[in-house]
């Protein structure tokens, strides 16, 4: 009749099976050590290769916030780009309405290009800050 164990009872069992010695730092590099292998390499080699999975990491991270900030910017540029196609667009309403602070004389003399420009930045910013607040 076959029994069936657990992982727990295989955990258990290869436990079971270690020296005190392996237990104790010193004691485990120089068993390793007397078995022939380098331990100074080999925690070397470890560390090199946290490290490099570290980079992985941080680098698709960053991969991922940039796509983010693409599609936070494209979505700020259409919706800019819908505002200003409305007939009744107003800088100076808008101004107020998000509570932008302008250090603008005169508004009217803005360009269209530099009016989108402000505006796509401003609202980029502003669904940033709506989608981190989502996260938390």
């Amino acid at each position: 009749m076959s029994e069936k164990y657990s992982k727990e009872d295989f955990i258990r069992f290869v436990l079971s099976t270690f020296e005190d010695s392996a237990l104790d730092k010193t004691k485990a590099r120089e068993y390793l050590s007397s078995q022939g292998l380098n331990v100074d390499s080999m925690v070397s080699e470890g560390l090199k290769r946290v490290k490099k999975i570290q980079l992985q990491i941080e680098a698709e991270k960053t991969r991922n916030e940039m796509l983010s900030a693409e599609l936070v910017k494209q979505r700020a540029v259409e919706w800019v780009e819908s505002i200003l196609k409305k007939i009744d667009f107003s800088l100076p309403e808008l101004v107020k309405q998000e509570g932008l602070t302008v250090s603008f004389r005169n508004m009217e003399s803005l360009s269209k290009e530099d009016i989108k420009s402000i505006l796509v930045k401003h609202f980029t910013l502003k669904f940033f800050e709506e989608q981190k607040n989502k996260s938390i």
